[in-house]
């Protein structure tokens, strides 16, 4: 294959769609640099620093946003493919790169940077396996498309005598699992990430309060009143007199929890108490070890902790759902594991 094939957007509303049908070119908006970028060194420094100059980017958006308009420049190259997924009917379309970079704010101002595109064929977004359309669903204006290239250059550009390609059977999608396994992974990262930036630290013994609020039981964090050691008590009845009363520490944590500390905090955990260590990393053996022979310790590492997010996301209080946004949404129902 001697070419390269890439997917573009017509921005987030399709407002660039008739510059891509009607005059036969793709184009990338990146408002913040409104300049005929061919002038600039071929090099993605100088993108970055054309966006840091605008004042407009912010500077942790610049190095996506400067590499996206450095290969629309400079590594996209005539002859290379081009899928465009239209929003407006489903339908992908085909084309090939016909002219190098040309800046031109005619029609659509906000679109300034473009190519000419020598449209080939149009199909639906039926006709393509799952694992296909998931590498489409980039949140990138602009990518080049790897792992199912050759899928697409299949159904778009069949050899020549092979006849027209069949849409395979939705059971017979070997994609599917690995959509679902990847949508899946993707949420938890998700969810780790957030929880070790938005609520590092104090922030989210108060989160882990309000979780076990989701799950049933009457909590609070321990900070205001400086229960040493203990930061969140959770128990079933409103009192907080029947046993057992649930004794929570929580430990903000990348690597793995030793034994020290585990065995400080269950010292503090009374015969009828339930005592429950959460970190967002993991433990050693010699932690897990311990832990095992206790019947009333409990350790949650960074896994666990996510699924009991993603479990209860719906029960947690507003304030902590916006910190960690997420939609429920319909996926394959497959097994992850499968």
């Amino acid at each position: 294959m001697s070419f390269r094939v890439w997917a573009v957007r017509a921005g987030g509303d399709s407002e660039a769609d008739p510059l891509f049908i009607e005059n036969g070119q793709i184009a990338v908006s990146f408002r913040d640099v409104n300049q005929d970028v061919s002038a600039l060194p071929a090099q993605r420094s100088a993108f970055k620093d054309a966006f840091a100059q605008s004042g407009e980017a912010k500077p942790s958006a610049i190095p996506a946003q400067a590499g996206q308009l450095f290969r629309f420049v400079h590594e996209m190259k005539i002859g290379d493919r081009v899928i465009y997924p239209r929003k407006i009917d489903r339908t992908l379309l085909w084309g090939e790169i016909a002219t190098p970079y040309i800046y031109d704010r005619t029609n659509n101002p906000d679109f300034p940077h473009r190519r000419r595109v020598r449209w080939m064929a149009s199909l639906s977004r039926d006709v393509f396996s799952q694992g296909a359309l998931y590498e489409l669903g980039s949140v990138l204006t602009l990518f080049e498309l790897r792992n199912f290239a050759a899928e697409f250059i299949r159904r778009f550009e069949p050899p020549s005598g092979a006849g027209p390609l069949k849409s395979s059977a939705p059971s017979d999608d070997e994609t599917e699992a690995r959509v679902a396994r990847d949508i899946a992974e993707t949420t938890k990262d998700f969810i780790s990430k957030r929880i070790k930036t938005d609520l590092k630290g104090f922030p989210l013994e108060p989160f882990v309060a309000d979780l076990f609020r989701a799950m049933g039981y009457n909590a609070h964090a321990t900070r205001a009143v400086r229960d040493d050691g203990i930061d969140v008590i959770a128990h079933r009845d409103e009192l907080g007199i029947e046993p057992p009363i649930l004794k929570i520490q929580v430990k903000a944590h990348e690597g793995n929890v030793g034994p020290d500390l585990v065995k400080a905090f269950y010292a503090m955990i009374h015969d009828r108490d339930v005592g429950i260590f959460i970190t967002t990393g993991g433990y050693t053996a010699a932690a897990q070890n311990f832990a095992a022979a206790k019947g009333n310790l409990k350790l949650v590492d960074g896994v666990e902790f996510v699924s009991l997010i993603e479990k209860y996301y719906d029960g947690l209080d507003l304030k902590f759902r916006k910190q960690i946004p997420l939609r429920r949404m319909l996926v394959p129902d497959v097994l992850p594991d499968q």
